[in-house]
């Protein structure tokens, strides 16, 4: 066990994740850091995330390691939780420190893994130390916590130290093509819990969505019995009105991709049986969109006619079906519609009801639903208070005032207008849109 460690100061530290107090360890010259979240001591079942500087990822956002996400990923976890302690150590390079870590990167460039970079420098593949997170966990006098690690050595060495660790809470981040190499290394050499579910977008790809993939992250972690996060994503017009595909142009073809990629990284996909019916949603239903989705679930409120549907969905697993009204028969091609779930009916004029569908969501198990189509489903939905992140297409057309009861529009059946070579300008919250305006 490390001599003693001492605190040296304490200061109230707001953070985009809530506030809270920062800690200041001296250990024989050298400072750590503790980020606590509201009280914890006497506590039990703490979430803790012991976390090593790495200078690379924590500031710099290096996508070589996932130390970075794992940073900013902990304190949103802690941020939630009612209390929560990030203890900072200071161990660069899994120890070895700045100069021999960059090192190793090249050393990584030349074709060794991240172990094999350090053996070959004179060190051992993981040279960190815990005693110091030991003794900052006993000065802030927490009774038990639970980890947030992947490590299992971490688990070992913080309980040989006298901590009760209850259990372990995971934090995957996920991988794209930088980090890929170095995450199997710490499965394959490290024994590190990773499933590699996850495949983060690339930088100039989607993303935009590391806020939602965060979050969903965080949602699939909880461990408390808490309603499903609900991800809610249409495409709409400047003055609102939820649109339906134009044709397959390349928009189109772009907007199907931000679909299936949303789709794949959700629990279960949500969706409008009038919305399948009416072709409003590219790819749904084809051998190139919901095979790679974990779960579908169609909304059918007995109001859609099916006599005419030339192509029904050909679905590689059969959707789950939700019947909010009855509907006498199944025609042909729709088979997947028989065994449906029956809800009794909460709906009234503004659609399904949101809270009711989201009851049956959580009994399923489900922690992460995108919500998407048209029509009634949306709006429901977007009336519900149960929504928790919105995805929303704008396309530049602004079409003339329709009746309520017009679930969708094509911009180019409607009168208004469509806007060319469009300037976006952020305003505060907002967002400034200019163009030239033509016909639809």
């Amino acid at each position: 066990m490390a001599s003693v460690v001492e605190n040296l100061v304490k200061t109230r530290l707001p953070t985009p994740y809530g506030e809270f107090s920062l800690y200041l360890y001296d250990q024989n010259g050298k400072e750590h850091l503790a980020l606590v979240k509201s009280v914890v001591a006497g506590q039990r079942g703490v979430p803790v995330r012991v976390h090593s500087e790495c200078i690379t990822g924590d500031i710099f956002s290096s996508r070589r390691c996932d130390c970075g996400d794992q940073l900013r990923h902990a304190l949103a976890f802690l941020g939630r939780s009612e209390c929560g302690v990030l203890i900072y150590l200071r161990q660069e390079g899994r120890g070895i420190g700045l100069n021999k870590k960059l090192q190793a990167y090249n050393l990584q460039d030349q074709g060794l893994d991240t172990v094999e970079a350090n053996v070959s420098l004179g060190h051992q593949p993981d040279e960190r130390e815990y005693e110091v997170a030991a003794l900052i966990l006993n000065d802030l006098a927490i009774e038990s916590i639970r980890l947030i690690t992947n490590n299992p050595r971490k688990v070992d060495d913080l309980v040989r130290l006298g901590i009760q660790v209850e259990n372990r809470i995971p934090i995957e981040v996920g991988q794209h093509a930088d980090n890929l190499d170095y995450l199997r290394s710490k499965v394959e050499k490290m024994s590190h819990w990773i499933t590699f579910r996850e495949t983060l977008p690339t930088c100039d790809d989607h993303a935009y969505l590391a806020p939602l993939l965060d979050a969903l992250g965080l949602a699939r972690q909880t461990t408390v019995a808490s309603p499903p996060f609900i991800t809610l994503h249409y495409t709409q017009t400047l003055n609102g009105r939820v649109m339906s595909p134009v044709g397959v142009t390349e928009t189109s073809m772009q907007s199907a991709g931000l679909l299936h990629y949303l789709g794949q990284q959700h629990d279960a996909v949500l969706v409008d049986l009038a919305s399948l019916r009416d072709g409003d949603l590219p790819g749904i239903g084809t051998g190139t969109g919901v095979t790679e989705f974990a779960r579908i679930i169609v909304v059918d409120d007995g109001t859609t006619s099916l006599d005419d549907w030339e192509a029904p969905p050909d679905f590689a697993v059969p959707p789950i079906v939700l019947s909010t009204g009855r509907r006498a028969c199944v025609p042909d091609g729709t088979a997947w519609l028989t065994g449906a779930l029956h809800l009794a009916s909460d709906q009234d004029e503004t659609g399904p009801c949101a809270h009711q569908i989201q009851d049956m969501c959580h009994r399923m198990g489900i922690k992460t639903l995108l919500v998407t189509g048209t029509g009634t489903l949306i709006r429901a939905f977007q009336n519900s208070h149960c929504v928790n992140y919105c995805v929303i297409t704008i396309n530049p057309y602004i079409v003339h005032d329709l009746p309520p009861e017009a679930a969708s529009v094509n911009p180019a059946r409607t009168a208004g207008l469509s806007l060319r070579d469009c300037h976006y300008h952020r305003l505060d919250t907002a967002t400034v849109v200019c163009g030239v305006a033509g016909q639809p």
